[in-house]
């Protein structure tokens, strides 16, 4: 749910490039050069300088249809596994340890992937990525457990209402309420990251809570409020979630991010399978593992892996707002399935919410400095997350 829009891509010059001999020489020395420090073939080259013009349409084609595809599959495939047997299986927190158990694959496919575009030895990419780790201050047991540790929390209070407001609401609702997030980080960003006060993303925040309302107020659809306040939470928590790894970890590679997700799982895997007994033992879920959708729950899992999976990379081989359309149109493909598949009638007041989600979203990722428009108010000189705000 929250994705993998932490990525930052860092760019490195081509003096940095033409001194890569000697900085490999200088491996064990002092590496306070962030911007030599950092490489990265993958990350500083684009793909869009190096292919045809049909060939980039069809990658970013390709792409965007794979954001979009597997954002709604899993959320649908979730949506299956929660409705499947509710006597038997009803427990969403051990659903959500289960699919974040698939970020341990994260680093394992990054590696495999940079191999194969760098031609590099195994050796050489995980031993960069491991120096670069959290702020240049490199891998170790210690780190993993101080800077990945807090952001299972936020992973949980991300991905759990997610998951709980499914049993109360149709995937399309959810999907469309949890696009709020990015006008959650544009807020948050500016109380914690000095960023910009835009009066176009000021208004967007207002189109996104305006349209979660006029959801919220839609009786025909027997909505439960609950239902909405899951989602809600969600939104809020995965802009907790991505402002936090911007003013924690900072600028981050695509091999940070792909280790980091990876720990991530692993913390998951090893500690957070604790909640989710009590949860079962207490009669607080119900969890008997002979009924339990095993279908579609893996489905869910691996789609949900493959979508964090596919984002982190996007951004990487291309533009991130390319990535922010593919999130977008999620929410009609969403919307299509339940209409065709759980006799959802799209009734006016949903049409409209969700479509003021959506320009709120638009609004959100408009880059409006390269565009050359000024809706700044005044403008904070600390660190800016307008491209966090562009990775949704």
């Amino acid at each position: 749910m929250t994705g993998g829009s932490n990525y930052n891509s860092t760019t490195v010059s081509q003096s940095d490039v033409g001194h890569e001999g000697s900085f490999k020489a200088n491996i064990h020395g002092n590496f306070d050069d962030d911007v030599a420090f950092r490489r990265k073939t993958m990350d500083e080259q684009n793909i869009a300088e190096k292919k045809s013009t049909p060939v980039v349409i069809f990658i970013n084609f390709a792409i965007v249809a794979l954001v979009a595809i597997t954002w709604c599959l899993s959320t649908q495939f979730s949506k299956t596994a929660l409705n499947f047997d509710k006597k038997n299986f009803n427990a969403p927190y051990f659903m959500m340890w289960f699919n974040t158990n698939l970020m341990l694959l994260c680093f394992p496919a990054y590696i495999i992937v940079d191999k194969i575009r760098s031609r590099r030895s195994i050796g050489d990419i995980v031993g960069e990525t491991f120096r670069t780790f959290g702020k240049k201050k490199g891998f170790s047991i210690r780190n993993m457990f101080v800077y990945v540790t807090p952001f299972v929390f936020f992973w949980v209070g991300a991905n759990y209402p997610y998951v709980r407001a499914l049993l109360l609401i149709t995937p399309s609702v959810a999907t469309s309420i949890s696009a709020c997030n990015a006008a959650f980080v544009y807020i948050l960003a500016i109380i914690l990251l000095g960023d910009t006060f835009n009066i176009f993303k000021i208004f967007s925040v207002v189109l996104a809570i305006g349209g979660v309302v006029v959801i919220s107020m839609d009786n025909e659809m027997k909505i439960e409020w609950l239902g909405i306040l899951f989602a809600f939470l969600s939104a809020f928590m995965a802009a907790v979630y991505k402002v936090s790894f911007k003013k924690i970890i900072g600028n981050a590679s695509l091999g940070d991010v792909s280790l980091f997700m990876t720990c991530l799982g692993f913390l998951n895997l090893t500690i957070n399978w604790i909640p989710s007994l009590i949860l079962a033992l207490t009669g607080a879920e119900t969890l008997h593992f002979a009924y339990a959708p095993w279908g579609p729950m893996v489905g869910a899992a691996l789609l949900s892996m493959a979508f964090n999976f596919t984002i982190n990379f996007g951004i990487a081989l291309l533009n991130p707002l390319v990535i922010s359309v593919g999130m977008l149109l999620g929410i009609p493909l969403n919307t299509l399935i339940d209409i065709i598949f759980r006799s959802l009638d799209a009734t006016p007041l949903f049409i409209i919410g969700t479509c003021l989600i959506c320009l709120s979203f638009l609004l959100i990722i408009i880059p409006y400095d390269k565009l050359g428009i000024n809706g700044n108010c005044w403008k904070n000189n600390k660190t800016s997350a307008e491209e966090i705000c562009e990775k949704m």
